[in-house]
Order: C-alpha cells, then sequence, then structure tokens
C-alpha cells in the first residue's frame, strides 16, 4: 500500500459514523442517569475511573456500530447506503482489526479501573446482546419484535446499568432510570424513520414488520407523547431527591413544559414545518434541546459545586454538547 493509499484509508476510517454515533448518539442519554447518581447517592466513586468508563462505553458504542455495518454491507448497498461513513470504501479486514482494536481497548481500561465484577458482567451482557444483533445466523436485527428489544437494551439500559453499578449504586432507581431513560428516546423511533429504507432492502425490523404507516402512528400518538412524560418525570423526580437543585430544576421544568407546547402550536398553525428526522417534529426537538442544554448543564452546575473533582466528566459532557451544538447548526444553516 502506498502514501497516498494509506492516508485515504486512515480519511475513510476517520469518516466512520461509528465514531460520531458513539459521542452525538447514546452517550448524551448516559450523562443525566450518572449525574443523579452522583448528586443523590453521597457515596464515593472515582473520578477518574468513571470518566475511563465513559470512555470505555464509547468505544463499546462504536464497537456494536462497526459490527452492524460491516454485517450489514449488503442491505446498505441495496437500500443506497453503501457509502463512506458505513465503511464501504474500506476493506473487511481493515473493518475486523477495528472491530478487534475497539473491544480490546475497552477491556483493557475495564480491568484497569477496579468497581467490582457486576458492571462488568452487564457489559459483558450488552456486548453478547449486540453480537447476536448484528451477527449471522442469529442476528435479531432482523427478527421483528427480538430486534427491537435488543436493540432497546444495549443502546440505554444496559450502559447506563453498567454506570451505576460500577458507582455501587442500588436502589429502587438502579432499574427505574435505564428504563424511564428508554421510554424517553425509545429506539424504535430510529426503526421507524429507516422503515422506508428497511423496506426496500428487505431488512425486516420490527417497524418494517409493522409496516411505515401503523410504525409512524405508534411514534406519533404514544411514543412521542411518552417521551415528554418521561423527560418531565426525570425533571421532576431530580427537583426533588436533589435539593440544592431544586429552584434551577423547576426553572427547567416549567420552561422545557412551556417550548413544547407552543413548538407544538406553531407545528399545528403551520408555522414551524422542520423536522429533524421523520420521527421528530418541532415540539420533540425542543424536547431533545431542552435536555441537552437546559438540563444537563444544570446537573454538570451542581456536580461542579458539590463534587468538584468530576470535572473530566464534565469535560466530556461539554465536548459531547459542543458537537451537538455543531450538528444543529449545520441542520440549521442548510435548512433555513
Amino acid at each position: 500500500m502506498n502514501q497516498t493509499q494509506r492516508r485515504s484509508e486512515i480519511a475513510s476510517i476517520v469518516r466512520l459514523r461509528a465514531w460520531k454515533l458513539a459521542l452525538a448518539g447514546p452517550s448524551v442519554y448516559w450523562y443525566f442517569p450518572i449525574f443523579y447518581a452522583i448528586l443523590t447517592s453521597g457515596k464515593n466513586t472515582s473520578p477518574i475511573g468513571l470518566a475511563a468508563l465513559l470512555i470505555v462505553m464509547m468505544f463499546s458504542a462504536s464497537w456494536g456500530f462497526l459490527l452492524n455495518d460491516l454485517f450489514d454491507r449488503e442491505a446498505d448497498s441495496k437500500s443506497g447506503r453503501a457509502d463512506v461513513i458505513h465503511g464501504h470504501t474500506l476493506k473487511k479486514s481493515t473493518m475486523q482489526a477495528l472491530i478487534l482494536l475497539t473491544a480490546l481497548v475497552s477491556w483493557i481500561i475495564v480491568f484497569s479501573i477496579g468497581g467490582g465484577y457486576m458492571f462488568k458482567v452487564v457489559l459483558a451482557l450488552d456486548y453478547l446482546i449486540a453480537t447476536m444483533y448484528s451477527l449471522p445466523p442469529i442476528k435479531l436485527k432482523i427478527r421483528r419484535i427480538w430486534g427491537f428489544i435488543a436493540n432497546s437494551l444495549m443502546e440505554r439500559p444496559l450502559p447506563i446499568l453498567v454506570f451505576l453499578l460500577y458507582m455501587n449504586y442500588y436502589n429502587i432507581y438502579t432499574i427505574l432510570l435505564p428504563i424511564v431513560m428508554e421510554l424517553t428516546w425509545s429506539v424504535f423511533k430510529h426503526q421507524a424513520a429507516d422503515v422506508h429504507q428497511d423496506i426496500e432492502a428487505h431488512v425486516t425490523t420490527f417497524a418494517a414488520h409493522l409496516g411505515e404507516k401503523l410504525s409512524n402512528e405508534i411514534v406519533n400518538w404514544f411514543l412521542n407523547p411518552l417521551s415528554v412524560i418521561s423527560l418531565l418525570f426525570l425533571t421532576i423526580i431530580g427537583a426533588f431527591n436533589i435539593a440544592p437543585l431544586r429552584i434551577p430544576l423547576e426553572l427547567v421544568f416549567a420552561l422545557t413544559l412551556v417550548g413544547i407546547a407552543l413548538a407544538a402550536i406553531a407545528e399545528k398553525q403551520g408555522r414551524i414545518t422542520t423536522y429533524v428526522t421523520p420521527t421528530d417534529p418541532p415540539y420533540i426537538m425542543f424536547l431533545n434541546l431542552s435536555y441537552k442544554f437546559l438540563l444537563l448543564p444544570v446537573m454538570a452546575y451542581g456536580i461542579e459545586m458539590l463534587t468538584p473533582s468530576f470535572y473530566p466528566l464534565i469535560a466530556f459532557l461539554t465536548a459531547t454538547l459542543g458537537y451537538h451544538a455543531y450538528s444543529y447548526w449545520k441542520f440549521a444553516k442548510k435548512t433555513l
């Protein structure tokens, strides 16, 4: 391989969606449960260990996306997604090497940060489900409801549980927080957004099995309203259980509720028509903005105020939100 080919391959690796999705996708939904546990438990958790675990989970998420892209090459070709971000400009051997490398780095860090064995068991379960989701012949992704269940577990509930168990956080919220975070941003919405392409590629996701019309109805009339209720619930439990942040969180609750209502009214009147994705109408976009740029910064402020040693974790959040702000700016620049 000459120097030009090597540079081209490196550029293709950098452009893979696996890295961006790990930062912009699941990770942003891990922060609230982590911050909530820190602010309510009073237990000593290693700030460096927790920051290292966040790196582990980002690498693990990237590993899952890489694995899925490798074994979806044929389906992507049929649906028009055979592009650089899905790894189609790379050799299979290169994708396989990246998959092995991300897993290796993750587990080396896992066994160097302490924290007992329970979080390692759950992390291993997350890897197992991700493998079963993508790898033939099991490939749960095309097994209708089983693919939906697997995806629902591995992007938010299991990673969040990994963090909470590492922190020795055991109470009702250990189970409740992962569930509510999944209800707030159900992976079914992603399936529904891609249902048309999946049907064309003969990829039988749960949404594709239900059909485009029914999937959109489930999202519009059930999951989107449920996401509003779930996020407001998270804000409420934060206000009730984190005394120093009660007033800021009550203000977040009010601003979120009013903003969602105004966005919904403006959409109904035809004043706002922009959808970020086919499953995210304007009021859901405002919900996402409220979570990322109101709720999370308030929680981060509480962490910094009460336990400043968690600065590395706050730095990761800042990078995550910075990337999201940049993505929103690009989207607004293109559509307005």
